[in-house]
């Protein structure tokens, strides 16, 4: 084996296997409530992920062109992440909203293992533990049930095996064999599958940059060959495959997750845009000085993804848990590098203080989770979120935020028929539980609808109402649903200016929704039973 590998891969002396099982326990509950969080079904993806499956399971059609909508019904568009609805569909079919959550739950949780796994290959424990519990917050950034999840999930499969691979734990032929699997599964589940392509490229590069084995750069060219043409094997076939390469045209609406974490950060100032800052910056730094020592092949296999996924995490904010889980090796070899350049005395003592932090991180953040309900005295969650490194929000648990569904009921029980003006957000909520008796206006995919819809239409028609009453005219709509904390710059004036129109009348409101019929004969008994007074609506400071 090549020196460069070794020094790497140089373990050290074995840490005890209960203390190593006890890292993993707690990183296992502490990431897992920290990823359980109950879903806000009116804004979510997953009503229409989980149709889509119902429609595949039932008709054993793969959706693909805007099926769900009346407006533009026969626009194409490639439907990526089928796999993922069937999966959606069938453990929801089991196991209910409940069930959808920890399914997610153990998917993201199985990634960050394959890269911790893969990562005590080549670090310390204890090193391994505070990385990993450090970058927990960032994993679980983006919580909602959706197919990036899988995608995560494959993302560290991969980088397990191709560790194994490079080792020589794993002959060529079960590598090729387990990756290729993968590799139709994901490509069928997901649009990150070329992220397949992406880590076999980086093994393949450090392969030829530092060793120079013909053989091995063989097998990877080989392996690499075989995933692109297996990602063929979709229904969109060689349009699926360059799914990627054209999935972001111009969209004609903004959506927050393909925005970049300096623009994400501007607007809300989270605390996990710094944390990703902090945690991308001084790895980098650090690189920085292996590099102008000329040590770069020793630590191209960890820079290549970690830089590649940090530039996406930082150009679009969903790529921010799979920098997230490349963080975990990279800044458990660092923390090693550094303390045996400069502090190899008392690396024992650096080593056990790290995972020491790391296990006061897990129990104050639980500890800060909680406060005393002075009525009952039992501890209850805060509604304000109580620290950040606290895994206990108000929104932990698992399935549906409760009375997610009010809406939708009311709208069944009363039998109100379409057509359905809604907003953007709320589409994938009604495709779930108005399919098969009622398109929507719009639904939550962009890439489903073409550029001049947004902007000659969906957006004009809300700014002003001279162009709500032209494509009124065009679709008669019977009823208006909105998801009522759509915070775009025209929904809310939208949504004033629609109390005071005096032919329609608002009959439902929750907390998320609110919902308003056409005066007319076929409403005028449920307006009459439902319509709620003007005076309960005002205009409230952002």
């Amino acid at each position: 084996m090549a020196k460069n590998k070794q020094a790497i891969l140089k373990t050290e002396k074995p840490f005890p296997v209960w203390a190593k099982l006890l890292f993993v326990f707690l990183f296992i509950v502490y990431a897992s409530v920290f990823l359980a969080r109950q879903i806000n079904f009116i804004t979510a993806d997953l009503g229409r992920h989980i149709t889509n499956g119902k429609v595949f399971v039932e008709t054993g059609k793969v959706i693909s062109t805007n099926y769900y909508s009346y407006t533009e019904p026969d626009f194409p568009a490639i439907n990526h992440h089928w796999g993922s609805g069937v999966i959606f569909y069938f453990v929801h079919h089991f196991f209910g909203f409940n069930g959808l959550s920890v399914f997610y739950v153990l998917t993201v949780i199985a990634a960050a293992l394959f890269f911790i796994a893969a990562t005590l290959k080549f670090a310390d424990s204890r090193l391994v533990f505070f990385t990993a519990i450090l970058s927990v917050p960032l994993i679980a950034y983006r919580t909602e049930v959706r197919p990036e999840g899988i995608s995560l999930f494959f993302v560290g499969l991969f980088f397990f095996i191709l560790i194994l691979f490079r080792e020589e734990k794993f002959k060529f032929i079960p590598t090729l064999i387990l990756l290729s699997i993968a590799q139709l599964l994901w490509v069928n589940s997901h649009i990150f599958f070329f992220m397949g392509f992406m880590l076999s490229g980086f093994f393949l590069a450090e392969e030829f940059l530092n060793n120079k084995n013909k053989e091995k750069i063989k097998q990877y060219f080989i392996l690499l060959a075989t995933l692109v043409v297996v990602s063929l094997i979709n229904p969109f076939f060689i349009k699926g495959l360059l799914a990627p390469l054209t999935i972001f045209k111009e969209y004609g609406y903004m959506i927050a997750e393909n925005q970049s974490v300096l623009f994400m950060q501007e607007r809300f100032n989270n605390t996990e845009f710094f944390h990703f800052e902090i945690q991308a910056v001084i790895p980098l730094l650090v690189f920085t000085l292996l590099i102008i020592q000329k040590k770069i092949k020793t630590i191209l296999i960890l820079l290549l993804p970690f830089t590649v996924f940090g530039l996406l995490g930082f150009m679009a904010v969903r790529g921010i848990p799979l920098f997230a889980l490349a963080a975990i090796p990279t800044g458990a070899y660092l923390l090693k590098y550094l303390t045996e350049k400069y502090v190899a005395g008392a690396k024992k003592i650096v080593f056990t203080s790290l995972s020491v932090i790391a296990i006061l991180i897990v129990v104050t953040g639980f500890q800060s989770g909680y406060t005393t309900n002075k009525k009952n005295k039992k501890p209850r969650a805060e509604y304000k979120e109580p620290s950040y490194f606290s895994p206990i929000k108000y929104t932990t648990g698992t399935g549906l935020f409760p009375e997610m569904n009010l809406s939708a009921e009311f709208f069944l029980k009363n039998n109100i028929k379409g057509p359905v003006f809604n907003n953007y957000d709320i589409g994938g909520y009604l495709i779930y539980h108005l399919y098969g008796k009622e398109k929507v206006f719009v639904d939550n995919r962009p890439e489903a609808y073409s550029v001049d819809f947004f902007k000659q239409t969906y957006i004009p028609m809300q700014e002003k109402m001279e162009k709500f009453r032209e494509v009124e005219q065009r679709y008669n709509f019977n009823c208006i649903w909105f998801y009522r904390h759509d915070n775009t710059p025209w929904a809310q004036p939208f949504l004033l200016q629609l109390i005071e129109q005096p032919d329609y009348a608002p009959v439902f409101v929750d907390q998320l929704t609110i919902m308003f019929l056409k005066r007319n004969e076929q409403n005028a008994e449920l307006i009459k039973r439902f319509e709620l007074p003007k005076s309960m609506f005002r205009s409230v400071p952002g």
